[in-house]
């Protein structure tokens, strides 16, 4: 708020007490991060994925196009395929009550968690969900 930084590169999820208070408190204002140079991150780095930041979400901002990081939810191959399948499946059957558990649930479609931002192998508990469930097709 006091004309001392004009912008600056933030890496986070969102929603971010940082940056709700910088919109609230300053009228700070998020740009897109869009172009040919991110496209190609994306495109290099599957941890990486188009993302928008609702406008909803800090005031002050309409829907902004960016790139970050999928949130991944990360196992060990050392739980069971029946534990993993069970999770998952709990998540995807009560989708709607997820969505709501954090606001950057709010916009999540199934048939994009099991494609978009993948960077490490799923889980064969999670495979067995997804076919099951039509996410992914049966071999």
């Amino acid at each position: 708020c006091d004309n001392k930084i004009d912008a600056f590169i933030y890496m986070v999820g969102h929603p971010n007490g940082s940056i709700k208070e910088a919109t609230t408190s300053c009228n700070a204002k998020l740009i897109p991060v869009t172009g040919e140079a991110i496209e190609k991150i994306i495109a290099d780095n599957p941890y990486y994925t188009a993302t928008e930041v609702p406008g909803d979400m800090y005031q002050g901002n309409d829907d902004v196009e960016s790139f970050g990081v999928a949130a991944t939810l990360v196992t060990s191959t050392d739980v069971s395929d029946d534990a993993v399948y069970a999770l998952t499946k709990a998540v995807f059957e009560n989708f709607d009550t997820f969505k709501r558990l954090h606001p950057a649930f709010a916009h999540l479609k199934p048939q994009d968690m099991v494609k978009n931002g993948i960077s490490i192998p799923l889980h064969p508990g999670a495979i067995r969900y997804y076919k099951e469930a039509g996410l992914l097709p049966k071999e």
